[in-house]
Order: C-alpha cells, then sequence, then structure tokens
C-alpha cells in the first residue's frame, strides 16, 4: 500500500481506541506501518508516562492519540477515522453521497455519546445512587432513547448503518452500540429490546477486524473514561 505514512496508535481498554483500531483492521493497513502503544489510564495524571505522554503526544491527556510521520497528531478518534478513509480511498462513499455518512458519524460522536460518557461516568464513578444526578441522568435517558430509536429504525432495512456496505461510519457507531451492550453497563439495558440494534451488532461482531482490535491485549475491557 503506497504512500501510507508510519502511524502509532495510543491505546487503553475499549475507551474510543477501539475506532481507529478497528477501522485500520478493515482497511488492511501494512503491519510495519502502525504501532500500537499502550497508555496507563488507570495511573494518576502525574505518573512520568503520561506526563511525558500530555507533553509531546496528546496535551489534554486522554486517549486516544494517532501519530502520524510529519504530520501533527489527530487526537479525536473520530478525525482518525476520517483520515485513515480518505488516506486511503476506502470505506468511504463519493464525496457527492456523504451527506448521511457524516451525519452519522458525529451523531454518533457527539450527541449520542455524550449522553452515554455522562451516564456511564455517574454509573462507575459514583455507586452510590442516591448521590448521582438524577436529573442528569433523565435527561441523558432521554437523548440516548431518541438516539437509539432512529438508529434502531433506520437498521431496520439495513445490515449497515449507510445500508448493504460496511463504512468507517460503522466504525465510529459500532463502537458506541457494543459499548453500550456490555454485561458492565448494567447488562446491556440501553439496547435490550432494540432488535435491529441487536442483529447489528451480532453482524459487526462478527467481523474479523473488529474481532481483531477487541483481542488485542487489554482493549476489550469495559471502562470508562475518567
Amino acid at each position: 500500500m503506497a504512500n501510507i505514512p508510519k502511524m502509532t496508535l495510543w491505546y487503553y481498554p475499549l475507551y474510543r481506541s477501539l475506532r481507529p483500531a478497528w477501522l485500520i483492521n478493515e482497511l488492511g493497513l501494512p503491519e510495519d506501518k502502525v504501532e500500537y502503544k499502550f497508555l496507563p489510564m488507570q495511573k494518576p495524571r502525574e505518573h512520568p508516562e503520561r506526563q511525558a505522554y500530555a507533553k509531546n503526544v496528546q496535551p489534554h491527556n486522554t486517549i486516544p492519540a494517532l501519530e502520524i510521520e510529519g504530520k501533527e497528531p489527530i487526537l479525536e478518534s473520530t478525525a482518525m477515522c476520517l483520515y485513515l478513509a480518505d488516506l486511503t480511498g476506502k470505506l468511504a462513499p463519493e464525496l457527492s453521497d456523504r451527506a448521511e455518512y457524516y451525519n452519522w458519524i458525529f451523531y454518533a460522536s457527539n450527541r449520542l455519546e455524550e449522553a452515554m460518557e455522562f451516564t456511564c461516568n455517574q454509573w462507575w464513578l459514583i455507586p452510590d445512587e442516591s448521590k448521582q444526578d438524577k436529573e442528569g441522568l433523565d435527561k441523558a435517558a432521554n437523548v440516548i432513547d431518541i438516539c437509539l430509536t432512529r438508529i434502531d429504525n433506520t437498521l431496520k432495512d439495513r445490515d449497515y448503518i449507510l445500508g448493504p456496505n460496511f463504512s468507517a461510519a460503522d466504525c465510529v457507531l459500532g463502537y458506541n452500540l457494543v459499548w453500550a451492550s456490555m454485561p458492565e453497563m448494567k447488562e446491556g439495558m440501553m439496547v435490550k429490546g432494540r432488535t435491529n440494534i441487536l442483529k447489528y451488532i451480532e453482524r459487526i461482531k462478527a467481523r474479523p477486524a473488529l474481532q481483531k482490535a477487541l483481542a488485542m491485549p487489554d482493549l476489550g475491557k469495559c471502562e470508562c473514561p475518567k
């Protein structure tokens, strides 16, 4: 594969690292072009490795980050997926047909993900339910319900989010849905009973590229951002 620069993907269990790791596999990037580096996010920010990472790679000290030879690092998982698809000319519609592609990518990584992350942080970081932000959780649950109902309806007659063909948008949205379905997320309650989403999750989890990404050391464990 010509003109592919050397890259380093910094990752930590599940997190948004799964999106670019999965897409890299789907695109079939040569192994000598991509290095994976585990960042111990379970350690405090003062940990020497995290301090060096913040200084040299990701000033916000969060995961993931994609270092690219000769370029500034990419700091957002969605931007990584867009970049990788464009770089290779694969798994993205023609430019004239990208409206829905862009819409689903940013719908998943902004509106849905913001509500999911808030909920996850409440569940994981504040185990005492009496101390959780009930009003905030109710608002987030409403957003999640609207998002997932829309996604479930869209998938009624589609194998993938854009139709019959897999795209980088599935790596972005699929991450959210796999995350939501995990037992650690209160037994997958967010997607329970959503037939089309559950079938979609089965479909994407059967893809070798996602299986390979989930099999990376520690990558498939469910951890919420801290």
